[in-house]
């Protein structure tokens, strides 16, 4: 897609005069709607590199816009305002970790992830103010505590009817003010976890449970994965549902070619039980786990995005000095650029000197620079030994 904007300087609070895209026309109605590009008239000396903040204000964005940080590498502020903003999740912020505003106002967004805020290590002001939100719990902040937040608002929405500002930010307050971001998050606790479940919500319980009997029993299976050592009776609907690649299996692939069988050699039979466990559960055990790595690849090829999301997360809280490089890899294989930023940054503080971030997009050195410093770190812990 490609969007029209306006340059020009504008002054946000707390971040001060900054160079900006306004978009005010714009028509972002289905779900991972990439932006190709963003046209307009720079200002004498500038470029899309110099932007640093993006407006949408009164115009249509149902669904979260993809693709900002590669138009604009360096924002640190989102704005997205009267748009009808329908939900925002934590894939949707991937690639926009160094942003230090996000204000989605005045939209029509229910619910926010816990997950939401994972890696934002820079974001300090948030808003959610003038939603519809009732589903949430006060652990959506806990990922940005450490940030010194400057301000956090929920104000005017179904459940939840406050704000935080720190007492140095330029922001003008009327309504109820908390004085603490943990007097907020207990207001959380207490407003958005006393909701009446509705009937369609009882009725998607219900649903979910038994799809959970399905992959117990498997009752009424009409497919079978086969592994290497194990067989796995499921459900092509079940499966149909989430990836698209099963979906292009059942309706081309095996319409040609009648089997009640699809042969998934060469995988860990409990990175398979756990991946298609996921499709009946939309749950995932960290104990049931073998193999973080493979499970993610798995879910990469079949293109089962939340599940894909869920592990990623997992992966990143599970970076350490001997799988940095592959996970980097992995990222790098996948495109997923959170965990790839999140893989890049712990590489970095390996060294004593920062690396340069032109690195982030050259794999092979980069492995190359790895494995040369884990020898070295071999060889001096050897002559401490010795």
């Amino acid at each position: 897609m490609e969007l029209k904007c306006e340059f020009r300087y504008f002054y946000l609070l707390g971040i001060g005069r900054k160079y900006t895209s306004t978009i005010d026309s714009s028509s972002i109605t289905k779900p991972n709607t990439i932006i190709q590009t963003i046209n307009g008239q720079h200002l004498d000396g500038k470029s899309d590199k110099d932007v640093e903040a993006i407006l949408f204000i009164g115009t249509t964005v149902n669904y979260f816009p993809q693709g900002l940080n590669e138009i604009f590498p360096n924002l640190k502020a989102v704005y997205i305002g009267r748009c009808g903003l329908k939900s925002i999740t934590r894939r949707d912020l991937d690639g926009l970790e160094n942003i230090e505003v996000l204000r989605c106002y005045e939209n029509k967004i229910t619910s926010l992830p816990d997950n939401l805020f994972r890696n934002m290590n820079k974001l300090i002001d948030v808003s959610f103010s003038d939603n519809d939100l009732q589903c949430m719990s006060s652990d959506v902040l806990k990922p940005i505590l450490k940030n010194d937040l400057k301000f956090v608002d929920f104000r005017e929405n179904r459940s939840i009817d406050a704000v935080y500002c720190n007492s140095s930010y330029p922001q003008e307050i009327i309504g109820n003010k908390v004085d603490s971001v943990t007097k907020l998050m207990a207001l959380i606790g207490e407003k958005c976890d006393k909701l009446i479940k509705s009937d369609k919500e009882m009725f998607l319980i219900a649903a979910l449970e038994g799809f959970k009997e399905l992959w117990t029993t498997g009752r009424l299976s009409d497919i079978t994965i086969v592994t290497d050592t194990e067989k796995f009776k499921v459900h092509k609907f079940a499966l149909a549902m989430q990836s698209s690649v099963f979906t292009s299996i059942f309706e081309n692939v095996m319409k040609d070619r009648p089997s009640d069988e699809i042969q998934m050699k060469n995988i860990d039979p409990e990175v398979a039980k756990t991946f298609l466990k996921f499709f009946y559960t939309g749950e995932v055990e960290i104990e049931e786990i073998s193999n973080l790595l493979e499970l993610f690849a798995l879910a990469a090829k079949f293109k089962v995005e939340t599940l894909m999301s869920i592990i990623e997360d997992m992966i990143i809280d599970d970076l350490n000095d001997d799988n940095a490089i592959e996970i980097y890899e992995l990222a790098c294989r996948f495109n997923c650029d959170g965990m790839k930023t999140s893989a890049f940054e712990f590489i970095q503080s390996m060294f004593d000197e920062p690396l340069k971030d032109e690195l982030m997009n050259q794999p092979e050195i980069l492995k190359e620079l790895v494995e040369a410093k884990q020898k070295i770190n071999s060889i001096l812990k050897k002559q401490k030994l010795a």
